[in-house]
């Protein structure tokens, strides 16, 4: 299973394509999911934990309120994609739009250990910021979770 981990500032080309960093290809494989995250951003699952995931979702009750609401988050938007030659991948248009990432932008792509996300710069700018909270957070969050 890959692990995914760094990251960095990509071009975003004037058709919405982004390069996909070649660590991260590699790991990838040829196609893969990509979604609606959360906080704004995009997760690229590849293919066995995709599948893992809609596993999950689909066991137990079907009515359950919390799951239909993941399914219909992450599910109604998906798209398998594969890269290209140069290993740009066309960012759908609606995944664009939800996560802020404009045409001749830039995309910040991060690896999240089971997922990649994708940001638009000034979003993850301003999650570093904000919302990933200070050290003292930080470590009362790796305390709570034993880490």
């Amino acid at each position: 299973m890959a692990k995914f981990q760094g990251g960095g500032y990509y071009a975003v080309d004037d058709k919405g394509r982004v390069v996909i960093p070649l660590k991260f290809r590699s790991m990838l494989g040829e196609r893969f999911t990509i979604t609606r995250g959360f906080g704004g951003c995009l997760f690229i699952f590849d293919q066995s934990q995709w599948r893992n995931l809609e596993e999950r979702l689909e066991e137990g009750n079907v009515f359950n309120r919390d799951k239909i609401r993941l399914q219909r988050h992450l599910f109604s938007w998906a798209h398998e994609v594969s890269p290209d030659s140069q290993g740009r991948v066309a960012i759908p248009q609606e995944l664009r739009e939800f996560a802020g990432i404009k045409e001749n932008g830039e995309a910040q792509i991060s690896g999240c250990l089971n997922r990649i996300e994708i940001w638009s710069r000034e979003r993850y700018d301003e999650f570093m910021k904000v919302d990933l909270g200070n050290d003292d957070e930080l470590l009362d969050i790796a305390t709570a979770m034993n880490i």
